[in-house]
């Protein structure tokens, strides 16, 4: 009798919690070796995750240009824009929505005791590291929508800045389908091999993925342990709660009406670029893996894929309206701060922009809320309490937004008038 191997995003689940039961079996024993040993293993998930965003930006950039030189034409191109754009918008809505009733119903209930908000705040000064002071200096939208066109698309690419390069790619790929059919060819042919060779070394990478995953998950859960869990559970288990009902209660059903494919298919098929979004808290180390899920299980067109998936890695975060929502209200309890309907509508409208505009840098939705803070009221300082127990979160936030990058690429094949499958 022949075994059957286990499918691919079988094994990064075994890897991911494996990973973690390690690490917290290390905690909770509290024995030096098994600390040692998850310490130890992060080089190897850190090498992981470097393999796959080796890949990201000239996958994206062939992705792109290859779709757009596909679709048909500059209305197509404005049509399909205008639609991912206006869907992404929706979920944003949703994710704020959602983050701001359950942190209205909820946190209320449950107040941190004197407990734990003194441990939160020890972890702010164990783990704010300047990011204050950072996020004092974040760009605004305007200057971010200065920033959207690239005065050097190359630098942009060397700073890992996905969007500036996805609009040299997308105008770069609308141009050159008013070229000679001859001249296109020639791009278009570069295009479609360079996305072969890097979907090919993807899957070279995918090999060994269960092993970078566990070797990720493994040093976080030490770190943490199961006592920093507990003693701050109100806030991170509302947020995880927030984030299984948002992707329950929402995604699932967007899945099945707009999308129109049964949930369980849904999620088989995007478990892999889930558990890489999980263990990595990165959508663009999911974008590979994402393009993959679209195309191969979902069927969706590679043209359209190529176009709106990394546009979904970079503007669609209903994780993030979620989680800024509700560490919003959060903050507004740990400093006695009353919030009304008019603040919260307020607090709702630029939570909305801000949907759009998440800096792309670690812990980029934490930092991004200093004009959410500003909107109500709020000190700045919350940001560094949320950001010394923004890992476990974080982990959770990032793949409510692949699933929802994943759903919104589906929610624009069907309204194209792609038969998914």
């Amino acid at each position: 009798m022949v075994l059957k191997r286990p499918s691919l995003s079988l094994q990064i689940t075994i890897g991911l919690l494996a990973g973690l039961a390690f690490g917290l079996a290390a905690a909770a024993t509290g024995e030096p070796t098994l600390l040692g040993v998850a310490v130890a293993v992060e080089p190897v998930g850190t090498v992981w995750v470097n393999l796959i965003r080796m890949v990201v930006i000239p996958l994206v950039v062939a992705a792109i240009i290859a779709g757009v030189t596909g679709l048909g034409g500059a209305a197509r191109l404005g049509r399909l824009g205008v639609r991912s754009l206006a869907v992404f918008l929706g979920l944003g809505l949703l994710g704020v929505l959602f983050g701001l009733a359950l942190g209205v119903l909820v946190l209320p209930l449950a107040p941190l005791s004197a407990e734990a908000t003194a441990a939160l705040r020890a972890a702010a000064a164990s783990g704010d590291g300047g990011f204050v002071e950072t996020a004092r200096r974040l760009p605004g939208f305007g200057q971010f929508l200065v920033d959207l066109v690239p005065a050097n698309p190359l630098k942009a690419a060397a700073d890992g800045a996905l969007l500036p390069v996805i609009v040299f790619s997308v105008l770069f790929g609308a141009a050159t389908t008013g070229l000679p059919d001859e001249k296109r060819a020639v791009i278009s042919g570069l295009a479609d091999a360079t996305m072969a060779a890097m979907v090919r070394l993807i899957g070279w990478f995918m090999v060994v993925a269960p092993v970078g995953v566990a070797c990720l998950a493994a040093p976080v859960a030490a770190r943490l342990g199961l006592e920093m869990v507990a003693r701050l559970g109100l806030f991170i288990g509302v947020l995880v709660g927030g984030y299984v009902g948002f992707t329950a209660l929402v995604l699932a059903p967007v899945v099945r009406l707009a999308v129109r494919l049964p949930v369980r298919r849904f999620v088989a098929a995007a478990a892999p670029a889930w558990a890489i979004g999980f263990s990595t808290t990165s959508s663009m180390a999911a974008v590979p893996a994402m393009l993959e899920v679209a195309t191969a299980d979902l069927r969706v067109s590679r043209p359209l894929a190529s176009f709106v998936v990394p546009l979904a890695a970079t503007l669609n975060r209903p994780g993030s309206g979620l989680y800024q929502a509700v560490a919003t209200l959060f903050v507004a309890q740990l400093y006695g701060v009353a919030l009304g309907l008019p603040q919260l509508v307020a607090l709702g409208g630029t939570l909305l922009v801000l949907t759009l505009s998440v800096a792309a840098i670690p812990r980029g939705t934490v930092l991004s809320l200093a004009p959410a803070l500003l909107a109500v009221g709020l000190p700045l300082d919350g940001i560094g309490l949320l950001i010394g127990v923004d890992q476990v979160p974080d982990m959770f936030r990032t793949a409510t937004n692949v699933a929802g990058h994943l759903t919104a690429t589906g929610v624009v094949a069907r309204a194209e008038g792609e038969a998914l499958a």
